[in-house]
């Protein structure tokens, strides 16, 4: 009987410890990508820049980053979010406009 005791204890304790070390996995993947964040913005502003001077159109600009983001992040089996890239991607776009706005 006392081994009920005991088996049931360590179960219990399974069962409280096994959803904490989830969470710590996932903790720790986020704080990796997190950390990886300003070296992805990199190189996309690196390969934005490439993309002006290959192709005339944006869409086919941002069609290329995207390729080469992915194919990127697959070389290394990194997991990476295409469609936050892609709103990077909008955004830097858009500040660039802003930003070098014909003066009138």
């Amino acid at each position: 009987m006392e081994w009920v005791k005991i088996l049931v204890s360590a179960l219990a304790g399974l069962a409280a410890a096994i959803p904490l070390v989830v969470e710590l996995v996932k903790y720790v993947q986020k704080a990796i990508r997190e950390k990886n964040w300003s070296k992805v913005l990199d190189m996309v502003m690196n390969l934005m820049q490439t993309a002006e001077t290959k192709f005339e159109t944006g869409a086919e600009r941002k069609e290329w980053v995207l390729a080469m983001v992915k194919a990127s992040a697959d070389t290394i089996d990194y997991d990476i979010d295409m469609d936050a890239i892609s709103d990077l991607i909008d955004s830097l776009c858009n500040m660039s406009k802003v930003v070098n706005a014909p003066k009138a």
